[in-house]
């Protein structure tokens, strides 16, 4: 698999490792990223899935799960570049809650902080359509925004892992994340490297893309990791990384080629009370988050969404209703 950029992509079938095993560990920090075994037993990704297509049926913008036609654009929801949902109430949706509350999900980050204490993030999902229908639902090409999530200046060292839990089988034909193995470990250089470019990003934006023809990004061969349903990505957000359409689709395809819930949990004692008073504001009123637990950004207010047409088109979700183990993971 190539692109525009003769980054060759590899798709793996890389080990897949046991929630909060050592060898997942070691894994994770010689090469930025791990694949975790069966977070959601097949059965539970199956459920989410099912609990996701309930959220976007109720809507009420007209999608119906089995009417490809019902997808278009002026129905579902706005996305963000790799066909992230990161609004209207997504990161509060029984989905997204009934897979942040399943104990082996935690067991995987609670290893990688030496940690039971752990916050959640209150973010959305990847969704991708199939592009055989429609063109225009290819997501952007990730060689052309390969970035990592933390600002090399304000967030130095080692301090968050992302994640997402596929919940459909994943193929070189469909496309994946990509990461670039090993990439964290140049972290510590980006701001000597980067001086002029980091000067213009604010503290606070966590988002930092590299050139297209850097050559940190054919460092090590980049790599699309196979994931079975309910297998989780966890990447170091010091680890450069993208998503990116595969070239091949069957025709008859017709129902969605990707799903992935992304999911992120950091310990508490990173976060200050006045962030804890955030985000129990955020359950209350369905704000959805970034991945950061430990600082607020409100994805309702990101610029894509607040730039849609027709925002009040779509019926939000009901407040969640909680168990005291998902409650646990508020504040």
């Amino acid at each position: 698999m190539s692109g525009d950029f003769n980054i060759e992509i590899e798709y793996k079938h890389v080990p897949r490792l046991e929630s909060g095993s050592d060898a997942s560990i070691e894994y994770l920090e010689e090469h930025g990223y791990v694949v975790i075994k069966n977070a959601l037993s097949e059965s539970e990704a199956a459920k989410t899935l099912d609990l996701l297509w309930d959220y976007l049926e109720e809507l009420n913008t007209g999608i119906d799960r089995n009417n490809p036609s019902t997808w278009e654009d002026d129905r579902w929801p706005t996305c963000a570049h790799g066909g992230i949902m990161p609004s209207y109430g997504i990161g509060h949706s029984e989905s997204q809650w009934y897979l942040r509350g399943i104990p082996n999900v935690k067991k995987a980050f609670a290893k990688i902080w030496k940690s039971d204490d752990l916050l959640t993030s209150f973010d959305g999902v990847s969704l991708w359509r199939p592009w055989n229908i429609n063109p225009d639902w290819k997501t952007e090409s990730g060689q052309s925004w390969f970035h990592i999530d933390q600002h090399p200046i304000s967030k130095p060292g080692k301090q968050c892992i992302q994640g997402l839990v596929n919940l459909l089988p994943t193929s070189k034909e469909i496309g994946g994340n990509v990461i670039i193995p090993g990439s964290h470990k140049f972290f510590k250089d980006l701001p000597n490297e980067y001086h002029e470019r980091l000067s213009k990003l604010p503290l606070e934006i966590d988002h930092f893309r590299f050139p297209n023809d850097d050559p940190k990004l054919s460092s090590d061969k980049a790599v699309m990791c196979h994931m079975e349903p309910g297998d989780m990505l966890l990447w170091d957000s010091r680890t450069i990384h993208c998503s990116n359409s595969g070239t091949n689709l069957n025709q008859e395809t017709n129902t969605l080629i990707r799903a992935a819930s992304l999911i992120c949990m950091m310990p508490k004692h990173l976060t200050s009370e006045d962030v804890l008073e955030q985000r129990r504001e955020a359950v209350d009123k369905l704000i959805s988050t970034t991945n950061w637990t430990n600082s607020f950004r409100n994805a309702d207010e990101f610029p894509l969404i607040l730039e849609a047409e027709d925002r009040d088109k779509y019926s939000w979700p009901k407040k969640p209703v909680l168990n005291e183990y998902q409650k646990s993971l508020i504040d």
